[in-house]
């Protein structure tokens, strides 16, 4: 239980993470569905937000790690810059997943995911206290 526990608090921190980078990025957006996703639509926004976050998340457990590992000789050639590249790949993997199973976030440019990638890192590293928090709950 504390393990779905902890996944949800991630989940809803990279969630809001995703809306700040919505509210700063013009090339990054979350749209939600024209069907009601539960009820009246109300919480629809919220919803797309937090599934977002959840496919966010879900990526950076699994696939960064393997993209990190692959790339080190190149991170470590460029001083550790090529692992904003990674961040910026996994963000569009991201988008693209989370569109294909109808949670609608858009990512327009290669920069726009670039810089999502870097704004959502120095969101979660100042909520990350509050997360932590939430989490040994």
């Amino acid at each position: 239980m504390s393990t779905l526990w902890n996944f949800l608090v991630r989940a809803a921190g990279t969630a809001v993470a995703l809306w700040v980078v919505t509210g700063l990025l013009s090339g990054v957006r979350v749209l939600t569905p024209t069907t009601p996703i539960v009820g009246d639509g109300s919480a629809d926004r919220l919803l797309v937000f937090l599934g977002c976050g959840a496919v966010i998340l879900l990526l950076n457990m699994t696939v960064r790690p393997v993209l990190h590992l692959i790339g080190l000789p190149v991170t470590v050639l460029t001083l550790g810059l090529f692992a904003l590249v990674i961040n910026a790949v996994v963000f569009l993997v991201a988008a693209a997943l989370s569109d294909a199973i109808g949670l609608g976030l858009q990512v327009d440019t290669f920069g726009a995911a670039f810089w999502a990638a870097i704004i959502m890192a120095v969101v979660n590293w100042v909520i990350g206290p509050l997360t932590g928090l939430l989490q040994r709950r």
